[in-house]
């Protein structure tokens, strides 16, 4: 399988982790032929630490502990460098406070940082004047400023991109993009979770055209905005519906069992009949569903579930079909 494009966390997190490694080496070397072994070992530590969280953020992609991990990381071996030896060490602190409001949200950095100042001030107190205690005090407060605010609107523009590439614009649903990456996250979870099942239920709007074409593309619009938002109320927070086509959606069921689905599928559909906004314009829907088998791909997957609701449709429309078992194949596809 073609591994899917990198998130910016992991990015970030990468580049972080990967530079301090690669920078504090020749330091942690330093020290050892120096002997000094106190800072010595503290930059060994650092450049373990940041190796270990660079490996295992580039072979797993998991962002969220890793990057509150080196944010404490980062502080911890500035203010320890501080402590041991002295004010000269001071310009440290600014790379690790901006490195902080890029690994954790900024409101959490800013705390964080803030407390951190004032701890590095009762270290440095005894060997700074007033006047150097001030413009050390402004400087950092300047960049701790600096660092909020570029990430807090960072984070903020990529939710808005991030909603604008996965999200479909008319019914809020995730679009096809995202059902893409869904199904293929959800083929490489299930091989390695093969006793957890997961069911996909397809959805097609019968004869939507002729709504469109009697009513007009504005109540066409209403109809398929009101019909994702009563499937949205109906099915769990776990989850997920997407919009396939123009008129076709999927729900994407993690840990649900194929009677369990089909079961969900029939009460959707006889929700679509009994809700007054879709019962006026007399919308039904043709349902298909199938439940992944470790044999097949994620878009084989999809594949049998539409096979079900075209079969559904051939029946008459406004009913739910269950998409045939795949012929298990005499070599497992293996898991990713």
């Amino acid at each position: 399988m073609v591994k899917s494009k990198r998130s910016t966390e992991e990015y970030i997190i990468l580049t972080l982790s990967g530079g301090a490694c690669v920078a504090i080496l020749p330091f942690a070397i330093y020290r050892v032929v120096i002997a000094d072994w106190a800072v010595a070992l503290l930059d060994i530590i650092a450049v373990l630490g940041t190796g270990i969280l660079y490996r295992y953020v580039h072979k797993t992609g998991q962002t969220d502990i890793p990057g509150k991990i080196l944010a404490c990381l980062c502080l911890i071996v500035v203010f320890t460098t501080v402590y041991l030896k002295g004010s000269q060490q001071i310009l440290w602190i600014y790379p690790a406070l901006t490195a902080t409001f890029f690994l954790i949200t900024p409101r959490t950095a800013a705390t964080i940082s803030a407390l951190f100042l004032v701890l590095i001030g009762f270290v440095v107190w005894p060997e700074i004047n007033l006047f150097t205690a001030i413009e050390f005090y402004v400087s950092a407060s300047a960049t701790l400023m600096f660092s909020y605010a570029f990430a807090d609107r960072m984070r903020h523009q990529h939710k808005q991109l991030e909603h604008l590439a996965t999200k479909d614009p008319l019914t809020g649903a995730g679009n096809r993009r995202a059902l893409e990456e869904k199904l293929m996250e959800m083929m490489t979870h299930q091989r390695r979770n093969q006793d957890i099942p997961a069911s996909l239920i397809l959805m097609d709007l019968d004869k939507f055209k002729a709504v469109n074409d009697n009513f007009g593309h504005a109540v066409g619009d209403e109809i398929l905005v009101e019909f994702v938002q009563m499937v949205e109320d109906r099915v769990r927070t776990s989850d997920t519906v997407f919009r396939f086509g123009g008129e076709e959606f999927v729900v994407i069921a993690e840990n649900t069992q194929l009677k369990d689905a089909t079961n969900l599928a029939e009460k959707l559909r006889s929700e679509v009949t009994d809700n007054p906004v879709l019962a006026k314009y007399n919308v039904t829907i043709s349902v298909g569903t199938a439940q992944f088998d470790k044999y097949e791909t994620a878009f084989e997957w999809l594949g049998r579930a539409d096979k079900a609701m075209y079969q559904a449709k051939d029946a008459g429309r406004n009913t739910c079909c269950v998409a045939k078992s795949p012929l298990a194949k005499k070599v497992p596809v293996p898991s990713s």
